[in-house]
């Protein structure tokens, strides 16, 4: 009897453990009630509460990024976003999301900044009703063919908006061309490259969790010397350019592009250049058939075999002295192009004269 007495009291003993544990995490019963009341300061202060987790409901049952866009407060949308708000998180009571509430209420503003953070407009409330079946706004079917087309990164911020600085130990972000600052990643300075041995590479974005095969806009940067030895970051797909490193670009890539500077690949059968290796983003390999003597191409996703050089494939690597690196650059706009815009040469200037 003293043996199960013992177990009885170990048992009581981690119960109330668990519950003063319970009882010590941090509620967001205030927080919602700040958003409720509009008080942005009192917000503020709620966000900086240590160990408080923004995407535990109340003792409401209502989720304060969904509570935010209810009160249409589209700065107290963005803070909680910034603090790791899950822009697709359902609540628990309707299973309703951000996203159904911004449709349903015709928040074009706030709709396209959760689309930003990874919001889905196929996600279900409880009834079953997607959140795109009640976007009825007229602003709506825009946003979501831009959606629909390129998912989250749709809504990205142009490269190079971004800067970065260290402050008390801690990474803060800031767009000089928008105002916007916060202390985590915005979204097009959250892609991750992802290398498995064998496999094609792939995207990753961590706020978002989009994933995609073709090198986004934000890591679309190529390092290029013109004359002079003058250096350039360079970023080809939005024809932007920095004298800085790049903020949207991880360490590793950094390190990859600064060891091959003036480098790209040209397609003859797309007319397309490129700036990284098109063989790090195709599944398929060129081997050898002994019988005929002659190269085929295997690809080692689906199986396929091929006898002609696949699209994918059709590259060409530049040996070019220059490496296509006389652009020219509008020094109004900041804008960048390879070749010369229809808009003449009054505005812009070549790469050597800058």
């Amino acid at each position: 009897m003293a043996r199960y007495a013992g177990v009885t009291l170990l048992l009581l003993t981690l119960c109330a453990m668990n519950l003063v544990a319970m009882a010590s995490k941090p509620s967001t019963d205030k927080l919602v009630s700040a958003i409720k009341k509009k008080k942005m300061a009192t917000v503020i202060e709620e966000l900086s509460v240590t160990g408080l987790d923004v995407n535990t409901p109340d003792s409401s049952r209502r989720l304060p990024l969904v509570e935010a866009v209810r009160s249409k407060d589209q700065a107290a949308v963005l803070a909680l976003l910034e603090q790791g708000a899950l822009a697709k998180a359902h609540e628990p009571a309707s299973g309703v999301t951000a996203l159904h509430v911004a449709f349903k209420e015709n928040l074009p503003g706030i709709a396209v900044l959760l689309l930003a953070h990874g919001a889905d407009p196929a996600a279900t409330d409880k009834t079953g009703a997607t959140a795109r079946s009640v976007a009825t706004g007229k602003d709506f079917a825009e946003i979501l063919k831009r959606y629909d087309d390129k998912g989250a990164l749709a809504f990205e911020s142009t490269p190079g908006s971004w800067l970065k600085e260290e402050k008390n130990g801690a990474t803060y972000y800031w767009s000089p061309s928008t105002g916007e600052n916060r202390w985590t990643p915005p979204p097009s300075c959250a892609w991750q490259r992802i290398t498995v041995q064998g496999q094609p590479i792939k995207y990753i974005n961590s706020v978002t969790g989009q994933g995609v095969t073709t090198v986004p806009p934000a890591l679309a940067w190529a390092k290029v010397r013109g004359e002079n030895d003058k250096e350039l970051w360079l970023n080809w797909a939005a024809g932007v350019s920095s004298t800085s490193v790049p903020v949207e670009l991880p360490a590793d890539m950094v390190l990859d592009l600064e060891r091959h500077i003036n480098q790209r690949w040209y397609n003859p059968v797309t007319n397309e250049y490129s700036y990284t290796d098109p063989a790090y983003s195709t599944a398929w390999r060129e081997l050898k058939d002994e019988t005929h003597d002659r190269p085929y191409w295997f690809n080692i996703e689906t199986g396929e075999s091929v006898w002609e050089v696949p699209e994918a494939l059709a590259w060409t690597k530049l040996e070019d002295a220059d490496g296509g690196a006389s652009y020219f650059f509008n020094k109004v706009s900041g804008k960048v192009s390879w070749h010369r815009p229809a808009d003449g040469p009054l505005s812009y200037v070549r790469s050597e004269d800058l």
